[in-house]
């Protein structure tokens, strides 16, 4: 990376961590970032790259770039780092088209969408279950979803950088409920117990188009981010 773009990748990013620039805040011009670091507007277009891929920028279709709210949606392997902690791995299970479960109709409705199965392994030990549901729509925007593996970085962040909408989280909230059979069988548990779970809203602008939830096994902290 030419030392000039280094320069404005690094400027910008000290100036968002500080909080000099906030989320939702507009990046000056390509023209006003050519002016102060002396640079082309190619190597502008790949300063702001290098930004979005590590989840600091996003763009806005005929409108700009923007500073992301990066403490509601982190992309790319920041996210995947938040999920997990040290030792730990995601292992994707399954990718199938189903009918809405009530909870999650009552956000994307009665439709079909996709439903992707993971666990989180400490080792051999299953420490989260997690499932989210997709609405279908997305998928003509990441077909990956219609993939049992990992997205890369997340399906969130390719929905958001490949269509141009800001995805957010609307809502998290955590209850505690009896473990379903599934949870019981990736947790090596024998009988009923209660778990921790958290569920997650994502949308763009009005528009629900994902809902998720993980259980944690019990012993296992959850963390809020």
């Amino acid at each position: 990376m030419a030392g000039t773009v280094k320069r404005m990748v690094d400027y910008l990013k000290a100036r968002i961590d500080l909080g000099t620039l906030k989320p939702g805040d507009r990046l000056p011009p390509t023209s006003a970032l050519e002016k102060q670091f002396m640079i082309s507007d190619n190597a502008v277009y790949r300063g702001i790259a290098l930004l979005k891929a590590e989840g600091y920028v996003t763009s806005q279709q005929g409108r700009g770039v923007f500073v992301a709210d990066r403490r509601r949606l982190i992309a790319g392997e920041k996210r995947i780092a938040g999920i997990t902690q040290a030792g730990e791995t995601i292992h994707h299970l399954r990718s199938e088209r189903v009918q809405a479960p009530d909870w999650v109709a009552d956000h994307l409705g009665e439709d079909e969408c996709v439903n992707r199965v993971r666990t989180v392994n400490r080792g051999d030990e299953v420490v989260q279950a997690s499932q989210s549901w997709v609405r279908i729509a997305v998928a003509d925007v990441v077909p990956e979803i219609d993939e049992p593996q990992a997205c890369d970085p997340t399906w969130q962040a390719l929905y958001q950088d490949r269509s141009g909408n800001p995805v957010k989280v609307a809502s998290k909230t955590v209850d505690v409920r009896t473990t379903t059979l599934e949870e019981r069988e990736a947790f090596g548990l024998d009988a009923d117990r209660d778990v921790l779970v958290m569920r997650s809203v994502y949308v763009t602008g009005n528009t629900v188009i994902g809902v998720g939830e993980s259980a944690y096994a019990p012993g296992h902290p959850l963390v809020l981010t």
